[in-house]
């Protein structure tokens, strides 16, 4: 077993894999930690500071801060996309997870399964980011 182990930390998959959900951990932490009614986040919309003017991603933040506080009509008033962009990490994170546990498994071919979990991935950030973007 320890084998097994050790050679998790081995595969460059898995080291990616771990080092995305521990960045979708820290957002969620540094959603917890600062709250929208206190409008206290240390990071400002960098688009509001340079334009003068709001832009679509503006209250993100605030808004993922009322998510993981389950105040989802709140999350909505400070940016409309909150919910989705909240739920592309959200999903990613768990993603990353079994996407682990399915190649450490061998369930699929690796080439296959980096493809098929790119593709996934890809696909969930048009559709969660698509109204930013465009």
């Amino acid at each position: 077993m320890k084998n097994k182990f050790g050679s998790f930390y081995k595969e460059p998959y898995h080291i990616i894999n771990l080092c995305f959900a521990g960045i979708i951990i820290l957002i969620f932490i540094y959603s917890g930690i600062f709250s929208a009614e206190k409008n206290n986040h240390p990071i400002k919309s960098t688009c509001e500071i340079l334009t003068g003017q709001p832009c679509e991603s503006t209250g993100l933040s605030r808004s993922f801060s009322e998510i993981v506080r389950f105040k989802f009509e709140s999350a909505k008033s400070y940016n409309k996309y909150g919910i989705q962009v909240f739920l592309f990490f959200l999903i990613q994170f768990f993603l990353r997870i079994i996407s682990s546990v399915i190649l450490q498994f061998k369930v699929l071919k690796q080439r296959q399964h980096i493809f098929i979990d790119s593709l996934l991935s890809v696909g969930l950030y048009i559709y969660c980011f698509w109204n930013l973007i465009v």
